[in-house]
């Protein structure tokens, strides 16, 4: 267990005078402080939050200094900042050690006002090196831009300072800046330089040599990005750690904890891979924040307070906000035990939210319980968002695609109006008079090609419902599960012996030929487990095939492998395309269950009826009915359709998700 932990976080929303003003800063270092005060008892705690007009340069500096340099040998160092990165012309003494002559800065509230400057790269790697010599575990976040093309934001709100463009003289950098700069470029010439996880050229921050670890938004290439989530706006980098550390029942590594925030970001954003960069490959194996966040092995409880039951899970853990659906109430529902029982079997009630709050949810439970118990709950379903799709275009066409819409299954997707407030939606359709264009926002190239002919609207519909279905199983979750992180540990090898590190796993043609890898599943605990891999495709795809029965059981300890392969379609390497992702999903219960109802062919609707194929490539589509035998296979059903069978006495399971993303690539000679 680690010492002390010393944690300043700066968050900045209200920048002043040219600078753009921000949304989730503030949103980011407030959410983060309740993780570390809900993980971190009191006493190994010591806390500072500096926001808005008080997070100025002197005041950044003079805290990072004062609360951080209190950190001994055995003790934790953390410093978070949310908020605008930038970059500057570095003055001629500091050329000789940056190639470009460009700084990047974190821009601080005061620091485009006279006499005022940002917190260049360079003299944050002071600030780190003094506070690393003590010894200490020192964690530096940044959740900015901090690569000179960069963006974090909502619709492309953006992130990213202008450039300060003043002549900024030595004189204004902190004392030691020029002989740091030295010492950090005789340490790259004798091979000691920060790396990235995948080794690619640095481009940003490179702090000191130093007991240290980085974890930044983003690569230097790729734009860091904003999120509205739980009704807020989050750095994607934030909510992502956020709920990685808050669902976290074991103490996870920071390859552990790169894992799952990738996971969650590559769900939730395009083109974000955050990185952890070290000067020593092995501090990645350590415990994140040296162990600091402890082992939470508890189970979700229900018990009665002055605003009534209560589950101890609320926003910050995931638990969804009920969702308005017509007129029903889709929300998260549980099965409530004796506090000491094990959560199968018939439960002594039922309960559902009507309220989410940060820390807890507000319950409504059937039948009614003796209110000064304590008892055991286990989620049974959660409720799921109909995609919003927002419509514009030719008036004749937006009434036609409305009307058809009317037949479909509302609880896939949701027609609305466009518009330029945010949140963005899911999906766009422009009706012309030619036929439906399918986009999803930022993106210019059409899902499919343009739908028309007879039929048009119908077939529109089911395309859109196929991919809700893809987008909804893409981001599945459980936010109650008490399965570690790792309960079926996931590993990938390709072909050549790499291993997968991040949550993406990099593979390449060579000499035409598909290239081939290797996925292993081991189950880490003392319980049988099922598992399932499945295997979503970017051409919406959702294939169930990779064991014989859709999944596959593990005794305790037991492992299994797979050989799979990736590849970048004729078609689509002939249109130029030479890139191509595969989702891998692996499903953990702790029951038997079969996903094959999931499976979809790849996207494929055609530009006029009757030719073409896959799912939704004729009208309508239905998917095939099941009953479900248990509360996984039910929640599984939700994602093609909320029209499912009334419940009967399915099995209580528990379950979770792991994601990988595998990328192919097949280069043209």
């Amino acid at each position: 267990m680690a010492g002390h932990v010393y944690a300043l976080l700066v968050g900045i929303d209200a920048y002043t005078g040219a600078v753009p003003q921000l949304s989730g800063c503030v949103n980011d270092v407030t959410a983060f402080a309740a993780v570390l005060q809900g993980r971190v008892s009191a006493e190994d705690l010591s806390l500072v939050t500096i926001t808005d007009e008080d997070a100025t340069r002197a005041a950044v500096t003079t805290e990072f200094t004062r609360l951080l340099g209190q950190a001994g040998a055995e003790d934790v160092a953390l410093f978070y900042y949310s908020g605008h990165g930038a970059h500057q012309e570095a003055p001629e003494e500091l050329w000789p050690y940056e190639p470009d002559h460009q700084n990047e800065t974190l821009v601080l509230v005061d620091s485009r006002e006279p006499g005022g400057w940002d917190l260049a790269d360079k003299e944050l790697a002071v600030l780190i090196a003094q506070v690393a010599a003590s010894g200490c575990h020192l964690l530096v976040v940044l959740d900015c831009c901090h690569s000179g093309d960069a963006t974090r934001d909502v619709d492309e709100v953006v992130r990213q300072a202008p450039p300060d463009n003043r002549h900024r003289p030595i004189e204004s950098f902190l004392t030691g800046t020029v002989e740091q700069a030295a010492a950090q470029a005789a340490a790259a010439a004798g091979g000691q330089t920060t790396r990235d996880l995948d080794q690619a050229p640095r481009e940003r921050w490179t702090p000191p040599a130093g007991r240290h670890v980085l974890l930044a938004a983003c690569r230097s290439s790729e734009k860091a990005k904003e999120i509205r989530t739980q009704g807020q706006h989050r750095g994607a980098l934030s909510a992502a750690l956020e709920k990685t550390l808050v669902q976290s029942e074991d103490t996870p590594s920071y390859r552990d904890v790169l894992l799952m925030v990738t996971s969650q970001v590559t769900t939730t954003v395009r083109d974000q891979h955050p990185q952890f960069e070290t000067v020593d490959s092995s501090e990645l194996d350590r415990p994140f924040l040296g162990g600091s966040i402890p082992e939470t092995p508890r189970p979700l409880t229900l018990s009665h307070r002055p605003e009534g039951w209560v589950i101890d899970s609320g926003a910050v853990h995931g638990v969804p906000e009920p969702i308005r659906i017509g007129d029903s109430t889709d929300t998260t529902e549980l099965a409530i035990y004796a506090l000491s029982a094990v959560g199968r079997g018939q439960p002594l009630a039922t309960a559902v939210v009507t309220r989410v709050l940060p820390d807890r949810s507000v319950v409504t439970v059937t039948p009614e319980l003796d209110p000064s118990s304590i008892y055991r709950a286990v989620m049974t379903s959660i409720p799921l968002k109909p995609l919003a799709v927002a419509v514009a275009g030719d008036a004749a066409g937006t009434s036609a695609l409305r009307s058809a819409a009317d037949k479909a299954d509302s609880t896939l997707i949701d027609l609305i109006e466009a518009s330029d407030t945010p949140p963005p939606p899911d999906l766009q359709v422009e009706a012309t008079p030619a036929g439906f264009v399918i986009t999803r926002p930022g993106l210019v190239r059409p899902l499919v090609p343009v739908v028309a002919g007879e039929g048009r609207e119908g077939r529109t519909i089911a395309a859109l419902e196929h991919v809700a279905r893809w987008l909804r199983l893409s981001g599945l979750t459980n936010p109650t599960s008490r399965l570690a992180t790792n309960a079926v540990r996931v590993s990938v090898v390709t072909a050549d012996g790499r291993t997968d590190d991040g949550g993406t796993v990099e593979i390449a043609y060579v000499d035409d030929k598909a290239p081939k890898f290797t996925v292993t599943l081991e189950n880490t605990t003392k319980e049988p487990l099922w598992a399932a891999l499945l295997d979503l495709t970017d051409s919406y795809g959702i294939y169930t095939d990779a064991f014989a029965a859709g999944r596959v059981a593990l005794a305790p300890g037991e492992k299994t492998s797979l050989e799979l392969g990736g590849e970048v379609p004729d078609v689509l390497w002939n249109e130029g395309i030479v890139t191509v992702t595969d989702r891998l999903i692996v499903v953990t219960s702790t029951m038997e269950f079969d996903p094959r109802s999931l499976q979809q062919g790849d996207l494929a609707v055609s530009t006029v009826p009757g030719s073409g194929g896959g799912d939704g490539a004729g009208g309508m589509t239905t998917r095939s009915a099941f009953t479900p035998r248990s509360t996984l296979e039910r929640m599984l059903g939700s994602v093609t359709t909320r029209r499912l069978p009334p419940r009967t006495t399915e099995t209580i399971a528990d379950w979770r998700t792991n994601r990988i993303d595998v990328v192919t690539s097949r280069p043209h000679p």
